[in-house]
């Protein structure tokens, strides 16, 4: 079956073309920064976005949070993060 997406441009309002898990950790997101956060528990997360700010304490609903964001600090209270590129 072909992919009916194939033709949209990678922009951060087109469907994300992967999705890797994220290990909370003061480190950069190995695929680089991402579109959006999926987020299969809510709770806060500490971020660095894609500019280098970090910020402690951002709220991340359940589903799709769309934050661009280049690392996933430790800390936080969110679990089973996903990066969606």
């Amino acid at each position: 079956m072909a992919d009916p997406y194939a033709s949209f441009s990678n922009n951060p309002a087109a469907p994300a073309i992967r999705y890797v898990e994220v290990a909370k950790a003061d480190a950069d997101l190995p695929g680089g920064p991402c579109k959006a956060l999926l987020v299969g528990t809510a709770g806060t997360a500490n971020l660095t976005d894609a500019e280098g700010n970090a910020r402690a304490g951002v709220p991340l609903q359940q589903g799709y949070n769309p934050l661009r964001c280049q690392r996933v600090n430790t800390g936080g209270t969110a679990a089973n993060i996903w990066a969606l590129y």
